[in-house]
């Protein structure tokens, strides 16, 4: 809701029968869904990289680079950072070894 009033703010097209979802296509803005997966895998590259300082001794990988998916019993932490994380990781084709190749390959594989 907040992109789509930001998007008519920002082609100055108020008029009711303007589509706003012709001007995000026109825009070439991603959706704010691709921006927070993005930003979630980065923060899970980096992790599994150790350039910031969170424990991860509890992720688990296997043979072809891809997360064990922590148990959850709830909702709540089956929604939480790391399932939700790795389960969007174990989607991505491949892993990049530095965190701006890593976002150039999500550019790419989310196609913003």
């Amino acid at each position: 809701m907040v992109q789509r009033s930001a998007a008519r703010y920002v082609q100055n097209d108020y008029h009711y029968t303007s589509s706003v979802t012709n001007m995000l296509r026109e825009l070439k803005w991603s959706t704010l869904e691709q921006r927070r997966n993005q930003a979630s895998l980065t923060m899970l590259h980096k992790i599994h990289n150790k350039q910031v300082n969170v424990d991860h001794s509890h992720l688990t990988t296997t043979r072809n680079n891809k997360f064990l998916i922590p148990h959850s019993n709830t909702k709540h932490h089956m929604n939480s950072f790391f399932p939700r994380a790795i389960r969007l990781w174990n989607e991505l084709p491949t892993d990049a070894p530095t965190v701006p190749a890593f976002a150039s390959g999500l550019n790419k594989f989310y196609a913003f």
